[in-house]
């Protein structure tokens, strides 16, 4: 079970640090070379923009499908450990990976982009940007995109669940390295 778990720790961390490394560079400072455009959007022209996108929501989906992704290929790992997990087993598994994409910071992660969409696109690109949602076929784009994204979150894990033996090996062997090296390093008689 303690390999289970760290095995479990290892798939969180590699599913959530792409998210983020993201949200953290984001949310770095600009250098005075990265300094905003002069004709870059205002901060309440990229909230119009982002309200009109619904981005909070679709930060939200995009969680929960990473929630359902890693809770699917937790219980994989689990069950190739444990064939038979117990119901409190995996009530504990599911439990674990709640917890750790429990609670996302939307209002950090939204604070985050606005520099971001501020150093791409200037106050004309929102404007036509908000136009396009404003106008029916944005709109109905805005409606679908949610069912877009849950269809193509779906397809890529089934490429990934494919290819999760050979993830997860690939992991474990690196893990393993790592436990190694340190080991090699602790016995090593220090100079």
């Amino acid at each position: 079970m303690k390999k289970c778990l760290l095995l479990l720790w290892v798939m969180a961390v590699s599913l959530s640090l792409p998210l983020a490394a993201r949200a953290q560079s984001a949310a770095m400072p600009a250098s005075s070379a990265e300094a905003l455009p002069a004709d870059a959007a205002t901060r309440d022209q990229i909230m119009t923009l982002l309200d009109m996108l619904h981005a909070r929501r679709n930060m939200q989906v995009m969680i929960n499908s990473m929630k359902a992704a890693m809770a699917e290929g937790a219980e994989a790992g689990l069950r190739k450990k444990v064939p038979n997990p117990t119901p409190k087993q995996l009530k504990t598994l599911h439990a674990i990976v709640d917890a750790s994409l429990g609670d996302m910071p939307l209002d950090d992660m939204i604070n985050a982009i606005i520099p971001i969409y501020q150093r791409h696109l200037s106050k004309t690109d929102v404007e036509e940007i908000i136009r396009f949602y404003g106008s029916p076929v944005g709109q109905k784009l805005l409606r679908e995109q949610p069912q877009i994204m849950q269809e193509s979150m779906q397809a890529g894990a089934e490429i990934q669940k494919k290819r999760l033996d050979e993830i997860m090996s690939n992991v474990e062997e690196k893990v393993q390295e790592l436990v190694d090296e340190d080991e090699n390093q602790t016995a090593a008689p220090k100079k």
